[in-house]
Parts: structure tokens; sequence; C-alpha cells
């Protein structure tokens, strides 16, 4: 998520989905939706031409 490249955002948008979409092993797809959901709020509240 550093490069703040908008394809990055689009693929864990798509992970998310499809983590969402998941009926099986429900405790490691909700540990892996947290884990983008805090990547995006970290791409999302990071400046443009920022690091962190």
């Amino acid at each position: 998520m550093m490069d703040r490249n908008p394809a990055t955002l689009a693929r864990l948008q798509a992970a998310d989905k499809a983590l969402r979409d998941q009926r099986e092993d429900r405790h490691r797809a909700d540990s892996l939706l947290a884990l983008i959901s805090n990547l995006v709020e970290d791409y999302a509240d990071r400046p443009t031409g920022r690091e962190p």
C-alpha cells in the first residue's frame, strides 16, 4: 500500500468481496477481512505523496 497504486486498492477490494462470499472457515476469513480493512483504512488516511 506504500505506492498508493489504485490497482492495489482494487485488488484488496476484490479480496474483501471474495472473503465476504466465503462460507467455509469463517474464523480465518474474518481475520483476513479485519487485516484488509486496516490496510484500506491506512491507505485512505495517508496523504498523497507522504511516507508512513
